[in-house]
């Protein structure tokens, strides 16, 4: 097995984040009261099953209305469906939403994704406004790193588990981490694939890099097997719950599973646009 290989960034320390939620607040907030002033009279006012024949739109709107509730699950479910609907692939609204939905799950792979496609997509200022500013709030916190298979890893899927290679004083910062952290550890993944975490320096699998602003680096890893007793490769589904809310979430989690209907008091509301 080869020594484990150490990938640096120079990059100065970036401050702490202070008054930044888990959620997006400043450009994201301000653009989604701008969407929801065009869209309001389209979003359905009360909770709507999906049904059959449902045209984008119907499913676009049921995905909106979940994000309205906060039920992001539910959101990113409708939304990822309405992606998959003839034109919901060069939809603004839907891959802009799915974003957002992705994002307050801390689905960060999936969330710069959509809002990359969100940018390609946008068709007027407005638009292009509003998905640069949420582009964007994402990347102030968050950068990628590209795991590569080591050269003598010869398995095809597995787990990364991460550390930070110092402890992580900011306290959202570090909440952010452990989310992102716990997810890791309870799915099965193949590589090369690019995870995002928040600025600083880590351990993946017992490797150190550091992610700053600039190119992501490039991170050669030998995968961790975790025999579940499953055979889905599945794990564990508290990620779910530490994405929504942290370390309250996780400790309620044994109580009931419903956290997306009691939002946690220190999040800030969500407001819609388009």
């Amino acid at each position: 097995m080869s020594s484990p290989a150490v990938v640096t960034s120079a990059r100065p320390e970036r401050p702490a984040t202070g008054g930044v939620q888990v959620c997006g607040r400043g450009a994201w907030r301000l653009s989604w009261l701008l969407l929801v002033a065009l869209c309001g009279a389209a979003t359905p006012s009360a909770a709507v099953a999906q049904v059959p024949g449902a045209t984008l739109e119907d499913t676009r709107d049921q995905g909106i209305l979940y994000l309205r509730k906060r039920l992001y699950k539910q959101a990113r479910a409708k939304l990822k469906a309405a992606v998959k609907m003839p034109g919901g692939a060069d939809d603004f609204r839907t891959q802009f939403y799915l974003a957002r939905a992705a994002y307050e799950l801390l689905l960060l792979e999936e969330a710069f994704a959509a809002a990359e496609k969100a940018k390609a997509v946008a068709n007027t200022d407005r638009q292009r406004q509003s998905a640069a500013e949420g582009y964007n709030e994402m990347a102030a916190l968050y950068g990628g790193v590209t795991f590569l298979a080591d050269p003598q890893e010869q398995k095809r899927r597995g787990r990364i588990f991460f550390e930070a290679k110092t402890g992580i004083i900011n306290k959202e910062k570090k909440q952010r981490f452990l989310s992102i952290r716990e997810r890791f550890r309870s799915v099965d993944v193949e590589l090369p694939t690019k995870v995002y975490l928040p600025y600083g320096e880590y351990r993946a699998n017992g490797v150190q890099f550091t992610i700053a602003e600039g190119d992501p680096p490039e991170v050669p890893i030998f995968l961790q097997s975790v025999d579940t007793g499953e055979g889905d490769g599945g794990g564990s589904n508290l990620w779910w719950y530490v994405g929504l809310g942290g370390a309250a979430a996780a400790a309620a989690v044994v109580t009931t599973v419903l956290l997306l209907d009691d939002p946690q008091p220190d999040r800030a509301s969500v407001d819609l646009r388009y």
